[in-house]
């Protein structure tokens, strides 16, 4: 290649993870649109590794290879430009043939097949119909007609607290009122504890004491929401947090009461044609990632591999890693129990098509604002098409970020309630 081919020729962005066990450090270097292998690196490797930093989205910086074993995927060899962290905390610097070389040529680097690109890894099915054929599949290939029945067996599904059926049950009644919702979360002292603590919290700035759930739902949260939000902490109690879980994870219920705040934010800024119900809006939130709680409930087996796997490819979308590992996405499963369990589709479809934004069948504006929280919690950009459909420009979905940043330590005292501290 003549070097004024090599000046057009465009870096190839590369991502680089730290791993390590009781032995040492080592590392893996591979295309950032591809999914690290850690299964391959182990059977080359006969060492159970695991990513040091547990949220890498952008990429470790480039080790001695010479002194660090280093795993290199195969796909690298023979490129004359890379795009790599070399010393620089967060940029990436453009290196070429001469310097790749030399990297390559150190004395501890082993080539192989450790990755797999992003657009051959496997994709959810496209409608949630199918979604329980996937988990039977991903249970073992059972066949049966009675699919619903056959899954139930085979996942061991949590019952349904009662709270939470008296509740849904409510829910289908439309001349309930305020008397009956007030009955209903009575009947379970600790969950009508933690509605008026909640309305008492100074996230929502309610003047007095709030002293009853009425006045919880009177003065300050509304009939929908206490609905929803009683029912999504009642929920809560049906699946613990896994122990093994994603280290990023450590703190599953501040990502969720983060995100409900959010979408309550976000509906009563949105335009009136374009709002959804809150209640619904808030419970997708408090709920979206209840199938990871799920996957970890009846695939523990499964549950720790899928968890490293997480840590080490934070930069690529849950839901591929995890469809490529299990052939379902905590997105599918956590919508089909919900659906099982008898809540309304606006929140099982929200939830089912969150990370899927070409979606735009019924309840689309709950999947894409649950796309959007996603986005500005993870400081990523969001599409005008997203600003557009939900009736928000990025400077005003900004503030709302911006406001929910203000009231971290109300959302934490929040958390505290569903912990029990």
């Amino acid at each position: 290649m003549t070097q004024q081919e090599s000046d057009i020729t465009p870096s190839l962005k590369v991502k680089i993870v730290h791993l390590q066990d009781s032995t040492g450090k080592v590392q893996a270097i591979f295309p950032f649109d591809s999914m690290l292998d850690i299964g391959a690196i182990t059977r080359v490797s006969k060492r159970r590794l695991a990513t040091i930093n547990s949220y890498n989205v952008t990429s470790d910086l480039l080790l001695n290879t010479h002194k660090v074993i280093t795993y290199i995927d195969e796909s690298l060899k023979g490129k004359t430009k890379l795009s790599l962290k070399k010393t620089d905390l967060t940029k990436f610097n453009s290196i070429e043939a001469i310097e790749i070389n030399k990297i390559f040529s150190g004395s501890k680097c082993y080539f192989g097949d450790f990755s797999i690109p992003q657009d051959q890894l496997k994709t959810e099915v496209e409608s949630h119909e199918q979604d329980e054929e996937s988990m039977l599949s991903a249970l073992g290939g059972f066949q049966s007609i009675r699919l619903r029945q056959r899954l139930e067996e085979t996942l061991e599904l949590p019952p349904l607290p009662a709270s939470s059926q008296r509740i849904i049950r409510l829910c289908a009644d439309e001349n309930a009122g305020t008397d009956e919702l007030c009955e209903v979360i009575s009947l379970d002292p600790s969950l009508a504890a933690q509605v008026v603590s909640w309305a008492s919290s100074p996230y929502y700035g309610a003047p007095g004491e709030i002293e009853s759930v009425e006045d919880a739902i009177i003065r300050v949260l509304g009939f929908d929401m206490v609905m929803n939000l009683a029912l999504g902490l009642s929920m809560g109690k049906a699946l613990a947090v896994p122990e093994n879980g994603p280290r990023h994870y450590d703190n599953y219920w501040l990502e969720a009461v983060s995100f409900a705040s959010l979408m309550e934010a976000m509906v009563k800024a949105m335009p009136a044609k374009k709002r959804p119900r809150l209640g619904h809006a808030y419970l997708a939130g408090l709920l979206h990632n209840f199938g990871l709680l799920a996957i970890g409930a009846v695939l523990p087996p499964h549950f720790n591999i899928l968890s490293r796997q997480l840590e080490i490819n934070a930069h690529l979308p849950t839901n591929l890693v995890e469809v490529q590992l299990l052939k379902l996405s905590r997105e599918q499963i956590g919508a089909w129990l919900l659906r099982h369990w008898d809540l309304p589709d606006g929140i099982c479809n929200g939830i089912r098509y969150s990370k899927n934004l070409a979606y735009d069948g019924e309840n689309a504006i709950i999947a894409r604002m649950l796309n959007v929280c996603h986005n500005l919690l993870n400081k990523e950009d969001i599409s005008k098409a997203s600003q557009d459909m939900i009736g928000l420009d990025q400077k005003q979905l900004q503030s709302l970020y911006k406001d929910l940043q203000d009231n971290s330590e109300n959302i934490k005292l929040m958390v505290s309630l569903i912990n029990g501290n």
